[in-house]
């Protein structure tokens, strides 16, 4: 990005009054942090480098993504570990953004619509304290989790705190 670009897009925060905690930009649909193939992998990781880099670049400290895709080639388990690793590696290479892995709605091979799934990839990050969740609730909603009362909510986020104790989650709506 251009200094210049920089500049304008920081003036615009600070004119508006909107700090880099109320940003949440989401990166592109088309990365797979996940994928089976080591080429589209690669490139996958280095347009999500190139995500976390420009949000670096904007003084912005999170970026929003889904998780990523088996497209029925590997198990489960290995692209969650993919998926971690697939972090690990850009976190390596940034300072000061968190990757923020927001839930999905469970279609077709794409994975994170399960709270074990967001489990499972924090528990692979090395540096838990740039690793965080959001849930989107339409996406919950439609992967099975009942939201439609109070109480399906307070159980649906039981569920959620149980799959890992360890982490910090967010509603997003």
């Amino acid at each position: 990005m251009s200094a210049e670009v920089i500049d304008k897009f920081k003036s615009a925060c600070a004119r508006y009054g909107y700090g880099p905690g109320q940003i949440l930009p989401h990166d592109s649909y088309l990365i797979n942090l996940g994928h089976p193939l080591a080429e589209a992998l690669e490139k996958s990781r280095a347009a999500f480098l190139d995500e976390m880099q420009r949000c670096e670049q904007l003084g912005l400290t999170l970026l929003n993504f889904h998780p990523g895709s088996h497209l029925m080639q590997i198990d489960e388990d290995k692209c969650l570990a993919r998926i971690a690793e697939s972090i690990n590696i850009v976190l390596d290479q940034t300072e000061g953004v968190t990757a923020v892995i927001e839930n999905t709605a469970g279609q077709g091979s794409n994975l994170g619509f399960k709270f074990e799934h967001l489990a499972a990839i924090i528990d692979g990050v090395e540096d838990k304290s740039r690793v965080g969740v959001c849930i989107d609730t339409c996406h919950a909603f439609a992967a099975g989790y009942d939201l439609r009362s109070e109480e399906a909510c307070e159980h649906t986020f039981k569920q959620l705190a149980r799959s890992s104790a360890s982490t910090t989650y967010a509603a997003c709506t």
